[in-house]
Protein backbone atom coordinates (compact mmCIF):
# COMPACT_ATOMS: atom_id res chain seq x y z
CA UNK A 1 0.00 0.00 0.00
CA UNK A 2 1.06 3.34 -0.83
CA UNK A 3 1.56 5.80 2.14
CA UNK A 4 -1.04 7.89 -0.05
CA UNK A 5 -4.32 6.73 -0.25
CA UNK A 6 -5.40 8.85 -2.95
CA UNK A 7 -2.84 7.71 -5.06
CA UNK A 8 -3.96 3.82 -4.43
CA UNK A 9 -7.47 4.99 -5.42
CA UNK A 10 -6.47 6.32 -8.41
CA UNK A 11 -4.38 3.29 -9.21
CA UNK A 12 -7.12 1.51 -8.66
CA UNK A 13 -9.58 2.88 -10.72
CA UNK A 14 -6.87 3.37 -13.61
CA UNK A 15 -7.51 -0.68 -13.79
CA UNK A 16 -11.20 -0.81 -13.27
CA UNK A 17 -11.38 1.80 -16.51
CA UNK A 18 -8.78 -0.16 -18.75
CA UNK A 19 -11.15 -3.31 -18.89
CA UNK A 20 -13.02 -4.31 -21.68
CA UNK A 21 -13.45 -1.26 -24.29
CA UNK A 22 -11.42 0.96 -22.09
CA UNK A 23 -12.10 4.79 -22.78
CA UNK A 24 -15.36 3.31 -24.86
CA UNK A 25 -16.60 1.13 -22.66
CA UNK A 26 -20.30 2.11 -22.35
CA UNK A 27 -20.40 1.96 -18.39
CA UNK A 28 -17.77 4.48 -17.88
CA UNK A 29 -19.94 7.40 -16.55
CA UNK A 30 -20.81 4.48 -14.14
CA UNK A 31 -17.93 2.76 -13.33
CA UNK A 32 -15.60 5.98 -13.34
CA UNK A 33 -14.62 6.20 -9.76
CA UNK A 34 -14.43 9.19 -6.74
CA UNK A 35 -10.65 9.70 -7.21
CA UNK A 36 -10.62 9.24 -10.57
CA UNK A 37 -13.62 12.05 -10.95
CA UNK A 38 -11.89 14.15 -8.63
CA UNK A 39 -9.01 14.56 -10.79
CA UNK A 40 -10.64 14.94 -13.60
CA UNK A 41 -12.62 18.01 -12.64
CA UNK A 42 -15.89 15.65 -12.98
CA UNK A 43 -18.56 17.67 -10.58
CA UNK A 44 -21.13 16.25 -8.29
CA UNK A 45 -24.87 14.88 -10.53
CA UNK A 46 -23.19 15.32 -13.17
CA UNK A 47 -24.74 13.46 -16.68
CA UNK A 48 -22.92 10.59 -17.99
CA UNK A 49 -22.17 12.37 -21.49
CA UNK A 50 -20.04 14.99 -19.61
CA UNK A 51 -18.57 12.48 -16.90
CA UNK A 52 -17.00 10.49 -20.14
CA UNK A 53 -15.88 13.55 -21.82
CA UNK A 54 -14.34 14.74 -18.84
CA UNK A 55 -12.61 11.79 -18.00
CA UNK A 56 -11.55 11.05 -21.67
CA UNK A 57 -10.04 14.31 -22.18
CA UNK A 58 -8.10 14.45 -18.52
CA UNK A 59 -6.85 11.02 -19.25
CA UNK A 60 -5.15 11.72 -22.86
CA UNK A 61 -3.72 14.63 -21.53
CA UNK A 62 -1.90 12.94 -19.03
CA UNK A 63 -0.98 10.32 -21.23
CA UNK A 64 0.45 13.28 -23.31
CA UNK A 65 2.65 13.80 -20.60
CA UNK A 66 4.20 10.43 -20.15
CA UNK A 67 7.79 10.23 -21.81
CA UNK A 68 7.39 9.48 -25.49
CA UNK A 69 8.16 5.32 -25.63
CA UNK A 70 5.61 4.62 -22.88
CA UNK A 71 2.36 6.46 -24.64
CA UNK A 72 1.35 4.10 -27.17
CA UNK A 73 1.47 1.16 -24.32
CA UNK A 74 -0.64 4.00 -22.30
CA UNK A 75 -3.18 4.68 -25.67
CA UNK A 76 -3.42 0.67 -26.09
CA UNK A 77 -4.26 -0.12 -22.28
CA UNK A 78 -7.10 2.64 -21.91
CA UNK A 79 -8.70 1.93 -25.70
CA UNK A 80 -7.62 5.02 -27.52
CA UNK A 81 -7.51 4.53 -31.64
CA UNK A 82 -9.10 1.19 -30.97
CA UNK A 83 -11.15 0.71 -34.04
CA UNK A 84 -11.64 -2.73 -34.02
CA UNK A 85 -12.94 -2.80 -30.53
CA UNK A 86 -10.20 -4.65 -29.22
CA UNK A 87 -10.77 -5.75 -25.65
CA UNK A 88 -8.07 -4.97 -22.87
CA UNK A 89 -6.08 -8.26 -22.93
CA UNK A 90 -6.41 -7.99 -27.12
CA UNK A 91 -4.96 -4.45 -26.96
CA UNK A 92 -2.10 -5.90 -24.99
CA UNK A 93 -1.50 -8.83 -27.63
CA UNK A 94 -1.88 -6.61 -30.31
CA UNK A 95 0.82 -4.27 -29.31
CA UNK A 96 2.96 -7.22 -27.82
CA UNK A 97 3.20 -8.87 -31.56
CA UNK A 98 4.07 -4.94 -33.04
CA UNK A 99 6.59 -4.09 -30.05
CA UNK A 100 8.21 -8.23 -30.30
CA UNK A 101 7.34 -8.46 -26.06
CA UNK A 102 5.14 -11.46 -24.89
CA UNK A 103 1.69 -10.77 -22.74
CA UNK A 104 3.37 -10.75 -19.43
CA UNK A 105 5.99 -7.71 -20.25
CA UNK A 106 2.85 -6.17 -21.94
CA UNK A 107 0.97 -6.64 -18.50
CA UNK A 108 4.07 -5.47 -16.57
CA UNK A 109 4.11 -2.10 -19.32
CA UNK A 110 0.85 -1.52 -18.57
CA UNK A 111 0.84 -1.62 -15.10
CA UNK A 112 4.03 0.48 -14.91
CA UNK A 113 1.99 3.62 -17.06
CA UNK A 114 -0.89 2.95 -14.99
CA UNK A 115 1.50 4.00 -11.96
CA UNK A 116 2.81 6.91 -13.58
CA UNK A 117 -0.64 8.06 -14.93
CA UNK A 118 -1.74 8.02 -10.77
CA UNK A 119 0.93 9.99 -10.06
CA UNK A 120 0.73 12.72 -12.92
CA UNK A 121 -3.53 12.69 -11.90
CA UNK A 122 -2.47 12.97 -8.29
CA UNK A 123 0.39 15.97 -8.61
CA UNK A 124 -2.36 17.49 -10.83
CA UNK A 125 -4.87 17.74 -7.89
CA UNK A 126 -2.55 17.99 -5.38
CA UNK A 127 -2.66 21.38 -3.21
CA UNK A 128 0.06 23.74 -2.75
CA UNK A 129 2.78 22.61 -0.94
CA UNK A 130 2.21 23.96 2.32
CA UNK A 131 5.13 24.59 5.36
CA UNK A 132 4.80 21.78 8.04
CA UNK A 133 7.36 22.20 11.31
CA UNK A 134 6.93 18.38 12.10
CA UNK A 135 7.61 16.86 9.11
CA UNK A 136 10.85 18.17 8.65
CA UNK A 137 14.52 19.74 10.53
CA UNK A 138 14.06 22.81 8.58
CA UNK A 139 12.59 24.37 4.49
CA UNK A 140 13.85 26.51 1.92
CA UNK A 141 12.12 30.32 1.96
CA UNK A 142 13.99 31.11 -0.65
CA UNK A 143 16.38 30.04 -3.79
CA UNK A 144 18.27 31.63 -6.21
CA UNK A 145 20.63 29.65 -8.83
CA UNK A 146 22.11 31.47 -12.13
CA UNK A 147 23.96 28.97 -14.21
CA UNK A 148 26.38 30.22 -16.54
CA UNK A 149 27.48 28.51 -19.78
CA UNK A 150 29.18 30.94 -21.52
CA UNK A 151 32.85 29.83 -20.18
CA UNK A 152 35.14 26.95 -20.71
CA UNK A 153 32.96 25.78 -17.11
CA UNK A 154 29.91 25.35 -16.22
CA UNK A 155 29.30 27.42 -13.53
CA UNK A 156 26.25 27.44 -10.71
CA UNK A 157 25.70 30.18 -7.98
CA UNK A 158 23.30 29.42 -5.57
CA UNK A 159 21.88 31.59 -2.42
CA UNK A 160 19.46 29.57 -0.42
CA UNK A 161 17.84 30.94 2.75
CA UNK A 162 16.30 28.11 5.04
CA UNK A 163 14.13 28.67 7.78
CA UNK A 164 14.82 26.04 11.08
CA UNK A 165 11.93 24.07 12.49
CA UNK A 166 14.04 22.74 15.29
CA UNK A 167 16.23 24.15 18.41
CA UNK A 168 20.15 23.73 17.42
CA UNK A 169 20.35 22.59 14.20
CA UNK A 170 23.99 23.03 13.01
CA UNK A 171 23.99 21.20 9.66
CA UNK A 172 21.82 21.41 6.58
CA UNK A 173 21.97 18.28 4.30
CA UNK A 174 22.48 19.24 0.81
CA UNK A 175 22.49 17.95 -2.39
CA UNK A 176 23.56 18.56 -5.94
CA UNK A 177 22.58 16.84 -9.34
CA UNK A 178 25.11 16.37 -11.83
CA UNK A 179 24.37 14.93 -14.85
CA UNK A 180 27.39 14.96 -17.21
CA UNK A 181 27.41 15.08 -20.65
CA UNK A 182 31.19 13.72 -20.32
CA UNK A 183 31.60 10.73 -22.18
CA UNK A 184 33.36 8.90 -18.72
CA UNK A 185 30.27 7.33 -17.04
CA UNK A 186 32.17 6.80 -13.76
CA UNK A 187 30.86 8.53 -9.96
CA UNK A 188 30.97 12.47 -9.79
CA UNK A 189 34.88 13.65 -9.36
CA UNK A 190 34.97 15.82 -6.46
CA UNK A 191 38.14 17.13 -7.22
CA UNK A 192 36.56 18.71 -10.43
CA UNK A 193 33.11 19.33 -9.16
CA UNK A 194 35.21 22.71 -7.51
CA UNK A 195 32.25 23.32 -4.87
CA UNK A 196 33.38 26.74 -2.91
CA UNK A 197 31.98 27.72 0.46
CA UNK A 198 31.66 31.55 -0.21
CA UNK A 199 29.12 32.84 2.83
CA UNK A 200 27.36 31.87 5.56
CA UNK A 201 29.19 28.92 6.35
CA UNK A 202 31.37 25.95 5.67
CA UNK A 203 30.60 23.04 3.28
CA UNK A 204 31.48 19.87 4.61
CA UNK A 205 32.05 16.19 4.31
CA UNK A 206 31.38 16.19 0.08
CA UNK A 207 30.50 12.82 -1.43
CA UNK A 208 29.34 11.21 -4.55
CA UNK A 209 26.11 9.61 -3.75
CA UNK A 210 25.31 8.03 -6.93
CA UNK A 211 27.32 8.78 -10.28
CA UNK A 212 25.16 11.90 -10.72
CA UNK A 213 24.63 13.35 -7.38
CA UNK A 214 26.41 15.44 -5.05
CA UNK A 215 25.80 15.76 -1.56
CA UNK A 216 27.24 17.66 1.48
CA UNK A 217 26.48 19.43 4.91
CA UNK A 218 26.17 22.89 5.09
CA UNK A 219 27.38 23.90 8.37
CA UNK A 220 26.08 27.64 9.60
CA UNK A 221 28.31 29.75 12.05
CA UNK A 222 26.22 29.29 14.73
CA UNK A 223 23.50 26.61 15.25
CA UNK A 224 19.97 27.83 14.74
CA UNK A 225 16.75 27.80 16.90
CA UNK A 226 13.16 27.18 15.82
CA UNK A 227 12.02 30.19 13.33
CA UNK A 228 15.19 31.32 12.53
CA UNK A 229 16.66 32.37 9.11
CA UNK A 230 19.50 31.71 7.48
CA UNK A 231 21.16 32.19 4.41
CA UNK A 232 23.73 30.27 2.25
CA UNK A 233 25.54 31.57 -0.64
CA UNK A 234 28.50 28.97 -2.37
CA UNK A 235 29.07 28.27 -6.39
CA UNK A 236 29.62 25.14 -7.73
CA UNK A 237 31.67 24.45 -11.36
CA UNK A 238 31.39 21.90 -13.35
CA UNK A 239 33.27 20.72 -17.07
CA UNK A 240 29.76 19.92 -18.09
CA UNK A 241 26.25 19.14 -17.87
CA UNK A 242 23.47 17.52 -19.26
CA UNK A 243 20.84 20.53 -21.03
CA UNK A 244 18.48 20.87 -18.42
CA UNK A 245 19.30 22.34 -14.86
CA UNK A 246 16.36 21.66 -12.00
CA UNK A 247 15.26 21.94 -8.08
CA UNK A 248 14.13 18.51 -6.67
CA UNK A 249 13.72 19.30 -3.38
CA UNK A 250 13.46 17.10 -0.14
CA UNK A 251 11.56 19.11 2.00
CA UNK A 252 9.49 21.89 1.01
CA UNK A 253 10.43 25.55 -0.58
CA UNK A 254 8.62 28.01 -0.61
CA UNK A 255 9.99 30.11 -4.12
CA UNK A 256 12.99 28.91 -6.37
CA UNK A 257 13.99 31.21 -8.82
CA UNK A 258 16.14 30.48 -12.19
CA UNK A 259 18.61 32.16 -14.95
CA UNK A 260 20.44 30.29 -16.90
CA UNK A 261 23.08 32.26 -19.48
CA UNK A 262 23.66 31.28 -22.70
CA UNK A 263 25.94 32.49 -25.19
CA UNK A 264 23.87 35.24 -27.40
CA UNK A 265 25.68 33.68 -30.34
CA UNK A 266 25.14 29.81 -29.67
CA UNK A 267 21.65 29.98 -28.50
CA UNK A 268 19.80 26.14 -27.92
CA UNK A 269 17.75 25.34 -30.79
CA UNK A 270 14.66 25.43 -27.99
CA UNK A 271 14.07 26.21 -24.23
CA UNK A 272 11.41 24.71 -21.73
CA UNK A 273 10.06 24.80 -18.66
CA UNK A 274 10.11 21.92 -16.18
CA UNK A 275 7.53 22.75 -13.84
CA UNK A 276 6.48 19.61 -11.18
CA UNK A 277 7.45 16.84 -13.07
CA UNK A 278 8.91 13.49 -11.89
CA UNK A 279 12.48 13.25 -11.75
CA UNK A 280 12.51 10.53 -14.31
CA UNK A 281 10.47 12.58 -16.81
CA UNK A 282 12.69 16.01 -16.21
CA UNK A 283 15.30 15.18 -18.70
CA UNK A 284 13.24 13.52 -21.35
CA UNK A 285 12.85 16.24 -24.34
CA UNK A 286 9.56 15.05 -25.68
CA UNK A 287 6.93 15.85 -23.98
CA UNK A 288 4.83 19.37 -24.39
CA UNK A 289 6.07 21.39 -22.64
CA UNK A 290 5.47 25.67 -22.32
CA UNK A 291 8.28 27.41 -24.66
CA UNK A 292 10.78 29.62 -23.00
CA UNK A 293 12.63 32.73 -24.90
CA UNK A 294 16.22 33.96 -24.36
CA UNK A 295 16.62 37.77 -23.88
CA UNK A 296 18.72 40.04 -25.63
CA UNK A 297 21.49 38.88 -23.48
CA UNK A 298 21.25 35.27 -23.70
CA UNK A 299 19.25 35.12 -20.40
CA UNK A 300 16.03 32.95 -19.92
CA UNK A 301 14.39 33.01 -16.06
CA UNK A 302 12.03 30.92 -14.47
CA UNK A 303 10.45 31.79 -10.84
CA UNK A 304 8.58 28.93 -8.78
CA UNK A 305 6.82 28.91 -5.77
CA UNK A 306 5.08 26.33 -3.33
CA UNK A 307 7.51 23.63 -4.96
CA UNK A 308 6.29 20.16 -4.11
CA UNK A 309 9.03 17.62 -2.27
CA UNK A 310 10.30 15.52 -4.72
CA UNK A 311 9.21 16.92 -7.57
CA UNK A 312 11.75 18.53 -10.27
CA UNK A 313 11.32 22.37 -11.52
CA UNK A 314 13.49 24.24 -13.60
CA UNK A 315 14.37 24.36 -17.09
CA UNK A 316 15.27 21.95 -20.35
CA UNK A 317 17.11 22.64 -23.65
CA UNK A 318 18.17 21.36 -27.13
CA UNK A 319 22.12 21.83 -27.41
CA UNK A 320 22.39 23.95 -30.55
CA UNK A 321 23.38 21.90 -33.69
Amino acid sequence: MHPDGQLDELIADLKVLRKGLGAQETSVPRSAGVALRQVCGVPDGAPPGVVRHLVVTALGELIGRLPEGKQPTARAVFGFNNPDNLSYTARLAWLGKVVDRDTRTMQRRADEVIYLLAELAHARDAPPATVAANDSPWHTKELKVRVLLRGPQVEVFETRRVVSHVPGLTGIEHAVSVISTAPAGGPVDLRTLGIDEIEGGEVLDPRAVSSHRVAFTLRPPAPLDSGDEHSFFFRVRVPTIAPLYCCTPEFACERFALSVGFRRENLPARIWRIDGELSMQAGDPAPAREALVADGAGEVRVVFENLRPARSYGMGWEPPT
